[in-house]
């Protein structure tokens, strides 16, 4: 029973330090926890500033929840973010590659980084050519990341056991916090409700607002 409450007390003390465990197991692991070739020289992604119905959402939600894991798993790939204001306008997906050399493809320290990254607002346009260039207007953010993957041949980074443990555990503690304070309210509000009734059982009128 002690290892039990030691364990518990472990994980609530993580639950509450999301910038620095939680945060950390987030941006180290899930979609976008892949590893770029050496040939990926850029990675721009540009769409409308607003939510278009559909259009733009995917993209939107590749920006916010995708793409800070791929730029921490590859900290020395430029990544732009482009918003414009037409709503009749495209959501691409640019990616810059070098030629193919015969040296074995490095691999990128992880950065501490961990918020998306900013919008490329520059005035300064970049004159070289995407070597690909994907229509992202209508796709899933899982579907984005696909074609990523597929265009480049980028490698899965898979979850340590460890890790995948722990975030399991962290998210099963959350669900029983959730589930606790529900409990509790409709203990309160079964409580407040047989006072109600108990005071106008004994005649007692709620004075007027």
């Amino acid at each position: 029973m002690v290892n039990i409450i030691k364990r518990m007390r472990k994980l609530r003390a993580k639950v509450k330090q999301p910038a620095t465990i939680s945060l950390l197991l987030w941006i180290r692991n899930g979609p976008g926890a892949i590893q770029l070739p050496k040939e990926v020289t850029k990675i721009s992604v540009e769409f409308h500033k607003k939510l278009i119905g559909s259009h733009h959402r995917g993209a939107r939600h590749f920006w916010h929840e995708i793409l800070p894991r791929i730029k921490y798993r590859n900290p020395t790939v430029p990544i732009s973010v482009i918003r414009h204001d037409d709503p009749t306008g495209p959501a691409y997906l640019h990616i810059y590659t070098s030629p193919k050399s015969s040296a074995s493809q490095t691999m990128n320290t992880p950065s501490t980084g961990n918020a998306p990254p900013e919008p490329n607002n520059s005035s300064t346009p970049d004159t070289s050519k995407p070597t690909h260039t994907v229509d992202i207007k209508t796709l899933h953010e899982s579907e984005i990341l696909e074609a990523l993957v597929e265009k480049t041949g980028a490698v899965l980074v898979q979850t340590p056991p460890e890790e995948a443990q722990e975030m399991s555990e962290i998210e099963e503690f959350k669900e029983r916090s959730e589930k606790d304070r529900v409990e509790v309210r409709e203990k309160l509000m079964k409580v407040r409700r047989e006072e109600e009734l108990l005071r106008l059982a004994r005649g007692e009128v709620p004075n007027a607002a």
